[in-house]
């Protein structure tokens, strides 16, 4: 379960940096500095879901509620060229709730 969360939210990761910077190209060469503000947005925080992935197994609540956040925020701020990053990074962070913890032993 561990190995999902990680390579979901890189998955989810690289389609949403690809999809902030198809959106920040775009707004760039369009002459719209919103689109390419909200562009640069999703690339950033797409590039921190996959740290998001990996810290998943610490702590596996905190980072699948900010996963989920993460996906509902590209979807909205990118719209449907974040749909791949989207499904992606709200699976990873339904999983990481799933994700059972060891209690240590004395």
């Amino acid at each position: 379960m561990k190995a999902w969360v990680a390579v979901l939210s890189i998955l989810g990761g690289i389609s949403g940096i690809v999809s902030g910077f198809l959106v920040t190209a775009g707004g760039a060469v369009f002459g719209e500095k919103d689109m390419a503000s909200s562009g640069a947005t999703v690339f950033w925080i797409s590039a921190l879901a996959i740290i998001l992935g990996f810290l998943a197994w610490k702590f596996n609540k905190i980072s699948g509620i900010l996963l989920i956040i993460i996906a509902i925020y590209g979807l909205v701020a990118n719209g449907l060229f974040y749909i791949f990053a989207f499904i992606f990074l709200l699976i990873a962070g339904i999983l990481s709730f799933r994700i059972k913890t060891t209690p240590k032993e004395s």
